[in-house]
């Protein structure tokens, strides 16, 4: 990813056995440049002062942290160096993760690289804890987008079973308690989309029962819905019923 489209400015460093042993994470002087781009500077206070650390691509927000010069010994003839200590790396770095440091403004955001992630999910990190600073990238945007090219494997649905659930339906949506009230296609025909209840990616059948003619609001439910569990089952439930009084 270009990191730069997401942040100020940013660094990354791999967390070593030293970090952990001691419970201090030394930043280089990459991340070091954006902490203090942010507007943090090292403590002169002990304890530390703290400060938040936002997280993206975890379960946590954010984590408490401080910096802080590391004190040195007279005999050691080397200067401090800077250092993040508390929770971000007591509680939540791991000896081998590689860890991005980035900061939108005076917003510190902090990523692990060996995790997998997409730009959605960045932006929307960023925009809960910054939603002017998306606005304000949104704005810088100019001309057309960029091309990239993709490959991937796609199931082959049997067109039967897509008919067959739409000739169920009656032209409404088969979710319990919907009351969408659907546009028509060309042929003044209902828009409905047909869903696999258990999804084929998660060895899913395509079978007349595992497939709902849902309204785009609940199909995008199944697959975003905080509650899309509970209403996979109310759905199956229903279809299972409707499948069994059809014709064999």
């Amino acid at each position: 990813m270009q990191w730069n489209e997401f942040f100020d400015s940013y660094g990354i460093k791999t967390v070593t056995k030293t970090d952990k042993a001691k419970s201090a994470y030394v930043t280089n002087s990459e991340q070091n440049a954006v902490i203090r781009a942010a507007g943090v500077k090292p403590s002169t206070a002990r304890p530390a002062t703290p400060f938040s650390i936002f997280l993206l691509n975890e379960k946590v927000p954010s984590v408490q942290a401080s910096y802080y010069n590391s004190e040195r010994s007279t005999a050691a003839h080397r200067p401090p160096e800077p250092r993040i200590g508390r929770e971000f790396i007591s509680n939540w770095l791991e000896i081998g993760d590689q860890v991005l440091i980035g900061n939108v403004g005076t917003d510190l955001f902090a990523l692990k690289l060996n995790i997998s992630t997409d730009e959605t999910k960045l932006v929307e990190g960023i925009a809960n804890v910054n939603p002017d600073a998306i606005f304000a990238k949104a704005n810088r945007a100019k001309g057309k987008p960029k091309t990239t090219s993709v490959t991937r494997n796609d199931f082959v649905r049997d067109p039967y079973i897509v008919r067959a659930a739409l000739l169920r339906s009656l032209g409404k949506c088969e979710m319990p308690g919907c009351k969408t009230i659907l546009f028509e296609k060309e042929g003044n025909v209902p828009y409905l989309e047909v869903h696999h209840i258990q999804p084929l990616s998660e060895e899913g059948y395509d079978t007349l029962e595992n497939a709902a003619a849902l309204c785009p609001n609940c199909h995008r439910e199944q697959h975003h819905g905080k509650l899309k569990a509970e209403r996979r089952l109310q759905l199956r439930e229903v279809i299972a019923l409707k499948t069994a009084a059809l014709p064999k």
